[in-house]
């Protein structure tokens, strides 16, 4: 059942500057991520044209923007819910992750600039004081991405952020249960130290290790968290 403090809509004009659907593809996005919208809950259509004072139409188009993105399921004749998290989803795109950025990387480094290496630094630097599960989250994205911007390969570039942004559910499940910041952060900067040296080779097979390290933490706190 949708609740009244699951969502909050964007302010009057930020629905003038912006697509009524894609305000809600957002709303509903976010209350995916932060938990308010959970695994399993069936979202109605006449029910979220309502909260949000739009047409069902309206709320078809971002309930389909949303299956394709994989955070919502639909069945036929059933409607739409929330997907559920589960240990293999993550697993699968914790391989493809490491196939994909490693070789947005691999691509990336040749063409780096000192200015994309200094932004690189900047955001590791912020990171290090990042207190709120918001704000680590964010500033790790945008670490790997100031790291992978310079192949200006686009489709793999939007392919990355996809499977990141639903990644970013597992984080949120179990970013604070697993206290996995140092060791990112370490490896963070290992990786970092060779896109400097320009080792093209080392720097994505630590990539790699990176993410399935952290993609096994994931799963395991998942498989932990499923019924036997």
């Amino acid at each position: 059942m949708l609740r009244s403090s699951s969502l909050n809509p964007a302010p009057d004009e930020a629905v003038e500057s912006r697509s009524a659907s894609a305000v809600v593809t957002d709303a509903l996005r976010e209350g995916i991520l932060h938990g308010a919208l959970p695994g399993g809950e069936r979202l109605r259509q006449d029910a979220i044209a309502t909260r949000f004072g739009v047409s069902q139409m309206i709320v078809r188009e971002a309930f389909r923007q949303l299956v394709t993105e994989g955070f919502l399921k639909a069945e036929p004749r059933r409607g739409v819910s929330v997907a559920h998290l589960t240990a293999e989803e993550a697993q699968e795109m914790t391989e493809l992750r490491s196939l994909i950025e490693a070789k947005a990387l691999e691509w990336a480094i040749p063409q780096m600039s000192k200015a994309d290496l200094e932004k690189a630094a900047r955001i590791l630097a912020e990171l290090d004081k990042a207190k709120s599960t918001d704000r680590i989250i964010t500033l790790n994205a945008r670490f790997h991405e100031a790291l992978y911007t310079p192949a200006r390969k686009d489709r793999t570039l939007a392919t990355v952020a996809n499977l990141r942004l639903n990644f970013e559910r597992y984080l949120r499940f179990t970013w604070q249960e697993t206290h996995h910041l140092d060791q990112s952060q370490r490896e963070h900067r290992q990786i970092l130290d060779l896109c400097v040296a320009g080792d093209v080779e080392a720097a994505c097979t630590l990539l790699k290790q990176h993410i399935l390290g952290t993609g096994r933490l994931l799963v395991e706190r998942l498989q932990s968290h499923q019924p036997g």
